[in-house]
């Protein structure tokens, strides 16, 4: 895991390396492969060694799992969602683990497809991260091959492979 840790290290100094700092990451790998307390580990060195913003507010990212996400669409519709569409830092942990589609008084969405495409629209002025055991191949499955092709924009798409760490 060393030059995995170096690379998202770099990432955390905006320094040059193999993961471009303007694009979020999205941690996909086998189940329990860490990629949870990656991005929690993440967020707490990107507070130390990132700068605040302009009213002084320290480095972050708000972590929302994914079923508790669509389950806010099964409650309100798409005024569930809106906060995490118009979040400018936020993270979607355990992505594909939602049940697809999601309904809303015989509504139904794809509601990550839906998030994806409109955090997509705003990408100059929001920031995504993501953790998933579907490989990036599953992606355009999942979520269609538009979003795919939007996420290769978005992402530093990191792999997290191996065995789990959870005890038996």
């Amino acid at each position: 895991m060393k030059p995995l840790l170096n690379d998202l290290l770099l990432w955390c100094l905006s320094a040059p390396g193999r993961l471009d700092p303007s694009k979020g990451l999205w941690l996909w790998g086998d189940i329990g492969s860490g990629k949870t307390t990656m991005l929690h580990v993440i967020l707490r060195f990107c507070r130390i060694v990132r700068p605040a913003d302009a009213e002084g507010n320290p480095y972050g990212f708000r972590i929302s799992n994914a079923i508790e996400v669509c389950s806010g669409y099964q409650r309100k519709g798409y005024d569930g969602i809106q906060t995490y569409i118009d979040s400018r830092r936020q993270a979607f942990d355990e992505l594909g683990s939602e049940t697809i589609p999601t309904g809303y008084y015989g509504n139904t969405e794809n509601v990550f497809q839906y998030i994806l495409q409109r955090r997509y629209d705003r990408r100059h002025t929001s920031f995504t991260h993501v953790t998933t055991n579907l490989s990036v191949d599953q992606i355009a499955e999942v979520y269609g091959v538009r979003i795919y092709d939007r996420c290769k924009e978005m992402f530093n798409f990191v792999p997290m492979r191996g065995a789990t760490f959870r005890k038996k």
